[in-house]
């Protein structure tokens, strides 16, 4: 497969996704919303701890895997190889690639001083194809893709909740 082939390819699938899969630096995969700016992949990455979505460490990665999810989530589209490269803040590229984000953005605060907070607390990274395609329809490579769960504070220790409306054990005779 050619490089144009494999662009070509990786904007045929990402048309059809709103969140991908990245992986970087041999850690976790974790899901990021991206938007199609003039044909790049631009993702917004945390930089401080804010309300935007976390990706640490990806701003300083010298290349990222995608993986491209299916629709009903269980199956995967493609997976393909990226570089990163950070937008200063600022310059037109920046503003431009701001602007779509921006419109692409769910349930976003504070819309009014949203691209200010961007420019301070977060990066505009974009994934740049390098024309390699590791997996798409029908080639699949044979390793485990399960994970164990990652930890959370969110879990339930000790008895189980009371559960409301249940049938009591003792009912009384009927007469």
């Amino acid at each position: 497969m050619t490089s144009d082939e494999a662009v070509a390819e990786i904007a045929g699938v990402m048309k059809k996704a709103g969140l991908v899969w990245l992986a970087w630096g041999g850690g976790r995969s974790l899901p990021a919303w991206f938007a199609t700016v003039d044909g790049s992949y631009v993702v917004l990455a945390d930089r401080s701890g804010s309300a935007e979505q976390p990706l640490p460490g990806l701003a300083d990665a010298a290349s990222v895997q995608v993986v491209v999810p299916a629709k009903p989530a269980t199956n995967r589209l493609a997976g393909w190889s990226a570089t990163v490269r950070r937008l200063e803040p600022g310059s037109e590229e920046w503003t431009a690639a701001a602007q779509v984000l921006r419109t692409e953005r769910l349930n976003a605060a504070g819309l009014d001083t949203q691209l200010d907070r961007w420019k301070t607390e977060a990066d505009l990274l974009v994934l740049e194809p390098n024309g390699a395609v590791n997996e798409s329809a029908g080639q699949w490579d044979d390793r485990s893709r399960m994970e164990t769960p990652a930890g959370s504070p969110a879990t339930t220790r000790g008895k189980r909740p009371i559960t409301l409306h249940r049938r009591s054990k003792r009912r009384p005779k009927l007469t």
